[in-house]
């Protein structure tokens, strides 16, 4: 942590006209006379600071400030949580130097007339320092009457053409708040910004700062204003104390998700839920951003630091430890780590397959039970320790929605099973077998004669030229739609869907018999089931997906969209394929501590 010294709230002098992007309309504005401002201006002195990391916003209660380390332990994760103090933070930086965290570039100040929101834009400036450091400049803005303020923001770290539009006497407090920096493409800069220095000062990459001051200006008048960042600051520390994970090797995928795609240049005074109110589509709102690939047994993991914009949703009071991700708001932040373990198949060079897999889900915020934001100016170490896999885990992730799987059984008052779903005696009926989704979507496997492209993930049903159904029609049992796809006699690498799943998950080579099939195309019923217990699973990522049933009375089989709706769809078309299991079946290596 030796990049991120500073003395809490270290004070520069700087004379300047205005302060930067103010808060929202959320903020605490004071009454506003709205009396026209003299024409002549003053001169007033303006000092900066930076607040430093995991401090208190203005407004704010120490009963709201986080607590410097929380833990927490369920059966198969320890989590410990720092908040990394001023005071623990390594030696101080050479003499001379300014780290990223506390260097300003440039900052640009806007003068509103009055405090409210509608307060008119009065006038604006900009300020460049090539070496970091907070300059003072002197500069004349506009006096206002006795006794009345004007709200002066400052945002530092920007560039001025990115405020070409806030025009004086016209734009106001609430226009500005609307500004804000959106991600485009993962450039490894965002939400931090690119400062471009005029005059062929070059190019500087700082993070935004914002403060702002309601103050009644006069000649000579001296401003203080404290600066925060408007992002916060997170890193990962994982490692493993589970025997399985310490002796065999996997592929660990260390992912953050949900990151707002947009970072608003003023912080100060948001509420939850801010950027926006979620919605059912959040493409647009979040991004993912993959952090570390290690493939190692017994790892340890650090992830590179990284900023992540403000995200405030709102706190849920019923949450614990225990329910927290069952729990979580559909926009918060979280991590998601993936660790597979990779299978070789004799005389199928390149033919990748997983074995196994272990996925665990942990949601930011400033605590482990009630809180799921991701506040500005937090600096956060989360230091993971992975015990074991086993589903009882809430944040162990197993995509299992249910019993929707194999034929439907009717069941006497007594529990036992009937022969026939019509028998009088049937009370109760359902499905015999649990069903577990498979963590992504398949791709064509390398090592067919075929045309299909290896890695391809749009996928034909059947892309042959001579269709034969197979009998591939149960609308419950997509392990013998499968079977019967795969089997010997059959040309399997035509039937794409069923060959994803059955060749390119399992490895298996052709003529499996159902009962031994481990991952398989499900039927529809069964991707029904899962669409229908999605919220307890994941969203489905494709628009839409395949299943095993093929149209007894056309050339077509079932699909599923997103939404839901189920259709047949003629077996050149091309959708996506998820595969399925049995648990009860499957070979995952447990849980244990």
């Amino acid at each position: 942590m030796n990049d991120i010294i500073m003395i809490r709230k270290t004070m520069v002098s700087a004379c300047i006209a205005c302060l930067v992007l103010g808060g929202c309309t959320e903020d605490s504005l004071l009454p506003d006379s709205r009396a026209p401002l003299s024409t002549e201006p003053v001169t007033v002195k303006l000092t900066l600071g930076i607040d430093d990391y995991n401090t208190l916003s203005a407004g704010r209660t120490r009963m709201e400030e986080m607590p410097p380390v929380l833990s927490m332990s369920s059966p198969d994760m320890d989590v410990e949580l720092v908040a990394t103090p001023a005071v623990t933070r390594a030696t101080p930086s050479p003499a001379g130097v300014i780290t990223e965290d506390n260097a300003v570039y440039s900052y640009m100040g806007f003068q509103f007339n009055g405090t409210k929101s509608d307060g008119t834009l009065v006038e604006k400036k900009f300020f460049t320092s090539a070496d970091g450091s907070i300059k003072t400049d002197e500069v004349e803005i506009a006096k206002t009457p006795t006794g009345q303020k004007n709200m002066i923001v400052i945002l530092a770290n920007v560039n001025e053409s990115d405020f070409a539009s806030i025009t004086k006497g016209v734009s106001t407090y609430a226009d500005l708040q609307q500004f804000c920096m959106t991600l485009v493409t993962d450039d490894g800069i965002f939400p931090r910004n690119k400062v471009i220095l005029p005059n062929g000062g070059g190019e500087k990459t700082g993070i935004v700062m914002c403060g702002q001051v309601a103050a009644e200006i006069t000649d000579g008048k001296q401003l203080s204003v404290s600066l925060k960042r408007t992002v916060a600051r997170v890193k990962f520390h994982i490692t493993t104390t589970y025997q399985h994970f310490v002796d065999v090797p996997h592929t660990w995928n260390v992912t953050l998700l949900n990151i707002p795609t947009q970072s608003y240049y003023n912080v100060i005074g948001r509420k939850a839920i801010f950027p926006t109110e979620n919605t059912m589509d959040n493409t647009k709102l979040f991004w993912s951003k993959s952090l570390t690939t290690v493939t190692a047994a017994n790892p340890v993991i650090e992830t590179t630091p990284l900023y992540v914009p403000i995200n405030l949703q709102q706190t849920v009071p019923t949450s614990t430890q225990s329910t927290r991700r069952d729990n979580a708001p559909i926009g918060g932040t979280y991590l998601q780590i993936i660790g597979l373990e990779n299978k070789t198949v004799p005389g199928a060079d390149g033919l990748n397959i997983v074995k196994d897999f272990s996925i665990y889900q942990l949601y930011l915020g400033k605590n482990f039970t009630t809180d799921f934001s991701v506040p500005a100016n937090y600096d956060l170490t989360y230091n993971i320790t992975l015990k074991g896999n086993s589903p009882d885990d809430t944040n162990v992730i197993r995509l299992i929605p249910g019993y929707f799987s194999g034929e439907l059984t009717a069941y006497n008052s007594s529990g036992v099973a009937l022969t026939s779903i019509n028998d009088g005696a049937a009370v109760k009926w359902k499905y015999p077998n649990k069903l577990e989704i498979h963590f992504q979507d398949g791709y064509y496997p390398v090592g067919s004669t075929s045309a299909t492209t290896p890695g391809e993930k749009n996928l034909k049903w059947y892309a042959g030229t001579a269709f034969n159904k197979y009998g591939a029609t149960s609308l419950t049992n997509g392990h013998k739609n499968t079977e019967l796809l795969q089997a010997v006699g059959t040309p399997w690498q035509d039937y794409e869907a069923a060959y994803t799943c059955y060749r390119g998950t399992n490895g298996y080579n052709q003529g499996v018999l159902a009962k031994d099939i481990l991952w398989y195309l499900p039927s529809i019923s069964e991707l029904i089931g899962t669409w229908v217990s999605s919220s307890s699973t994941q969203k489905q990522l494709a628009e839409s997906y395949w299943s095993s049933t093929a149209d007894p009375n056309a050339a077509k089989a079932f699909v599923i969209t997103n939404e839901g709706k189920v259709y047949s769809d003629a077996v050149g078309n091309t959708h996506a394929v998820r595969a399925a299991q049995d648990p009860d079946k499957a070979s995952h290596a447990g849980g244990g501590n």
